[in-house]
């Protein structure tokens, strides 16, 4: 069943190369969710048996190398294709899926390549649910590189083939194969000395690296491969030059897929596989919490510092972001918790605010703060939905990510691995994020009016207010999404823990 919702899109992606028509195109993505409306209700009837007891549920395992023998098709090594989810998986790819559908139907698009570019758009949500969805390294792997192809070909086309637009897309490329070809040797080396210490084929599955640790030493390094692949894709201090450059270059309508997409498969990809290295993440815990609160600080007064909506936007972004690293540093369940929901509830958020703001900057033709002031009296819709964006994205109580942060905080107070000085730092954060967020808003909102711009379109009220009412919704009812993720990430933190220190709690 997973595989069916990863297929889907890919098969709207041939659908589009056959019958290139924008309404293809919205099927799909619709098609895709409607997929994801089933599994969720098949997850709902398995989880509280298979993920509660083996961690994930709806697997789909297909060997890739081997030979067949009278008894059927024996594998060589255990590398497979093998797709399955938990609670944090399934609600990241719920996101995934609706915000592709939004993007769909998003009117501001000027497509230049049509056929190719929504098939490269659908291909690249399969590659993303591919590698959501994948338990075994060299699966996800694949899927982990393979989004840089439709992205760095969405980068060049759609930035108009200028020389920024290509430097951007080559930043992009060489920022993602800077971390991700070291992580390839690292996942090479750690499966050999598995093999060897324990005397079994090389594994590349996901419960055979949390059932046979390696050694401290080989964790380490080979972990700090992992780390490095994540950071980069989250786009973090110091390696955050590629989201830079991109906020600043490309259409931001684009950059919704990778501020809302791409970064959240570093995100999800370091909570599943950091209990494969317990003793690694433990040493390394402190340095990985030290140096995202710096991250989370610098990017926050650096966006108060900004002049134009676009930087101030990306530092936002990487400041936000930060929190993630805080989270799974912190190496506690309520952390960890808090940092699943602050994955899912960014992408939404991004989403709103990124949308948003490429509509003012489209009808105002400026991203210059101080060339913006008082749009809330001739565009109120536009007003109104970047305020709930906003004030979202520094936790406001009653909105999406308040639950993300609070948990983060928490859990990093009790943490066995940080310093009280590490959340002291995330709590400025917090308060940070308000303080380079308010003025901006104050400034180009309520200001003086000096100009008269067009109001939101119906078709864009539509798309945005959904949204925005989702962000409001979640705020209240986030509950029975976190209990799902806490029943995945809860004893991913304790196995941790234990093979730590052996703390059981």
């Amino acid at each position: 069943m997973i595989l069916w919702w990863i297929a889907s899109a890919f098969i709207g992606a041939l659908a589009v190369l056959l019958f290139p028509k924008r309404w293809v195109w919205q099927v799909a993505t619709l098609f895709s969710l409607g997929m994801g409306g089933w599994i969720l209700y098949e997850y709902l009837l398995r989880a509280p048996l298979e993920v509660t007891h083996g961690l994930s549920t709806l697997q789909f395992r297909l060997a890739w190398w081997g030979f067949p023998t009278s008894e059927g098709w024996t594998a060589r090594y255990s590398i497979q294709l093998f797709f399955a989810t938990d609670g944090t998986a399934l609600w990241l790819a719920l996101a995934v899926s609706l915000i592709c559908l939004i993007l769909s139907f998003w009117p501001g698009w000027m497509l230049s390549q049509p056929r190719l570019q929504m098939a490269a758009f659908l291909s690249l949500q399969g590659l993303t649910l591919w590698t959501i969805f994948a338990y075994d390294l060299i699966s996800f792997y694949v899927g982990f590189e393979a989004v840089l192809l439709p992205t760095y070909y969405l980068i060049l086309t759609l930035s108009g083939g200028s020389a920024e637009g290509r430097r951007t897309a080559l930043e992009f490329l060489l920022y993602t194969l800077f971390g991700s070809v070291p992580m390839l040797g690292g996942i090479l080396y750690g499966a050999s000395e598995m093999s060897r210490l324990n005397g079994f084929p090389i594994t590349m599955s996901y419960y055979d690296w949390l059932k046979y640790p390696l050694p401290t030493e080989t964790q380490v390094i080979v972990y700090l491969t992992f780390i490095l692949a994540f950071w980069v894709k989250l786009g973090l201090f110091p390696l955050h030059g590629w989201v830079l450059s991109l906020y600043k270059h490309a259409p931001l309508s684009l950059v919704v897929f990778s501020s809302a997409l791409l970064t959240k498969l570093g995100a999800i990809a370091w909570l599943r596989w950091a209990p494969a290295f317990p003793q690694a993440h433990f040493l390394l815990g402190p340095y990985i919490g030290g140096l995202s609160a710096i991250s989370l600080l610098g990017a926050g007064l650096g966006a108060y510092f900004q002049k134009d909506l676009r930087s101030w936007l990306a530092l936002g972004t990487i400041s936000h972001l930060s929190m993630i690293g805080v989270g799974v540093a912190a190496t506690s369940p309520t952390a960890g918790n808090g940092a699943a929901w602050m994955m899912i509830s960014h992408a939404l958020i991004a989403a709103l605010h990124l949308l948003v703001v490429s509509t003012l900057i489209k009808r105002s033709g400026t991203d210059v703060i101080a060339e913006l002031s008082g749009v809330a009296k001739n565009m109120p819709h536009l007003a109104a939905l970047w305020m709930i964006a906003a004030l979202a994205s520094i936790g406001l109580p009653g909105l999406i990510q308040f639950p993300a942060e609070l948990l983060i905080l928490t859990g990093t107070y009790t943490s066995y691995t940080l310093r009280r000085g590490i959340f002291i730092a995330a709590l400025i954060g917090v308060l940070v994020s308000a303080v380079y967020t308010l003025p901006v808003l104050r400034r180009v909102l309520f200001g003086p009016s000096h100009s008269s711009f067009p109001d939101l379109e119906p078709a864009e009220k539509r798309l945005l207010w959904g949204l925005g009412l989702l962000l409001i919704g979640l705020g209240f009812v986030a509950t029975p999404f976190l209990n799902e993720i806490q029943r995945s990430i809860d004893p991913l933190m304790r196995l941790i823990l234990f093979q730590s220190l052996g703390v059981q709690k």
